[in-house]
């Protein structure tokens, strides 16, 4: 399969930029620092899908993908986070560009750009979704919100059915009645 994908936000098409981080990887636990300067983990998260973005503020395509996201921790509040982290910029920078564009999401940086390394970024954006085992679920260079928004479901309803297997059904209980005779009931 060929996949063609606008790298680092040219015009021309090149082969595909994914990072090497791969489905089933478990990704470095340092994600960036927020603006007031503390250090943000990915264990810190444990137990919800994270969906991460890289990007960088010049990216005309970033801009676009951050503004589309805005809407994703409104439609996925519980069980889910999203991070967007800038590579390599400077503090006003990141700070001025969240301001600009109402990021109401957690902003970090990646000043030194030791975070995408570590997740092979060579493309931006850059989504990297980990489910709640704290692995990669899911990547995607450039855009495809329905995509990503399918894949985030996936995650949040594998959840929930494991939930409700367990809790949804007990097993009848009568005194004085052999209970084995009766099958499992459902509890609403």
């Amino acid at each position: 399969m060929c996949v063609f994908v606008f790298a680092n936000c040219e015009t021309l098409p090149v082969r595909s930029m994914a990072p090497t981080i791969q489905k089933g990887d478990v990704p470095t636990d340092l994600l960036g620092q927020t603006l007031d300067g503390h250090e943000i983990r990915l264990h810190d998260f444990k137990g919800k899908v994270v969906l991460i973005i890289f990007w960088k503020s010049w990216c005309n395509a970033c801009r676009i993908e951050l503004q589309r996201a805005k809407v994703l921790p409104h439609e996925f509040q519980k069980d889910f986070v999203l991070v967007a982290v800038n590579m390599g910029e400077s503090h006003n920078i990141v700070k001025a560009s969240q301001r600009r564009y109402s990021l109401n999401f957690l902003v970090l940086m990646d000043p030194q750009s030791k975070t995408s390394s570590l997740y092979g970024i060579q493309a931006w954006p850059t989504y990297i979704l980990i489910n709640q085992q704290g692995q990669v679920h899911f990547t995607l260079v450039g855009s495809e919100t329905e995509l990503l928004r399918q894949e985030i479901e996936k995650l949040l309803q594998n959840e929930t059915r494991t939930y409700l297997k367990i809790k949804l059904y007990r097993p009848r209980i009568e005194y004085g009645v052999n209970s084995s005779r009766y099958p499992a009931t459902p509890v609403f």
